[in-house]
């Protein structure tokens, strides 16, 4: 059985993508709950736990996503609490930065030269790409750098309990841009810094923009194994 449930978590690794296109299909209240459940259980240093969740669902969900569109529409964006982007971009960034938008612009049949579209498939994440639940998830301001990595570790743990239910995320730094907004709408903390959004739902196959897969670095571009 041990290994039964190694193979279901490397299956969950592999198949996990970030999904820009779901069915209009609601998404249960308690399996939202088991899978934040199971996110909890990453590791922090000293079990800190240095992370709040927020879900925004139904009418929740509706009045939020109309309210930032009427904003981005206006060109009303907040400011944002941390750079999402480094400054400066070396090369290799720039180039894996390129790889993945043109790709997926590719996939969905909008042109380079297409700036039109571009805005408009980036206007597409404060719909949460058509997901029925949108996650925002904090990180506490006594934390440092290291403090992010812990997060990051729950955000992970939550996509892949998301792919054991059958449903898919993404994860949008692209809220990061709305910090008043989102917490006008969620109520976080005067102690906490909003770091992204995540789409929730169940994957739509046949978007386009679900045929697109980013590359992975070989292994020797990025591990060294010392003997």
């Amino acid at each position: 059985m041990f290994i039964f449930r190694i193979m279901e978590v490397v299956d969950a690794i592999k198949n996990r993508y970030s999904v820009r296109g779901f069915l209009n299909k609601e998404v249960e209240k308690d399996t939202v709950k088991k899978i934040i459940e199971l996110a909890k259980m990453a590791p922090s240093g000293v079990n800190c736990q240095p992370w709040k969740i927020y879900v925004v669902m139904g009418d929740a969900r509706d009045s939020l996503v109309a309210e930032a569109l009427s904003k981005v529409d206006a060109g009303k964006m907040d400011k944002e609490e941390y750079a999402v982007y480094p400054s400066e971009r070396p090369d290799w960034y720039k180039a894996r930065q390129r790889a993945a938008g043109f790709g997926l612009y590719k996939a969905l049949g909008i042109e380079r030269d297409d700036m039109a579209g571009r805005l408009e498939q980036g206007r597409k994440n404060y719909e949460f790409f058509g997901a029925p639940v949108g996650i925002f998830i904090t990180v506490n301001k006594a934390l440092g750098s290291n403090g992010w990595g812990y997060v990051g570790h729950m955000v992970q743990t939550l996509c892949l309990a998301a792919v054991n239910e059958g449903l898919g995320t993404c994860l949008q730094e692209a809220w990061s841009g709305f910090p008043q907004l989102v917490r006008k709408h969620v109520d976080y903390g005067d102690d906490e810094i909003l770091w992204c959004g995540i789409a929730l739902g169940y994957p739509d196959e046949k978007h386009p923009a679900n045929s697109f897969r980013t590359d992975r670095e070989d292994f020797d571009n990025y591990a060294k194994i010392i003997e």
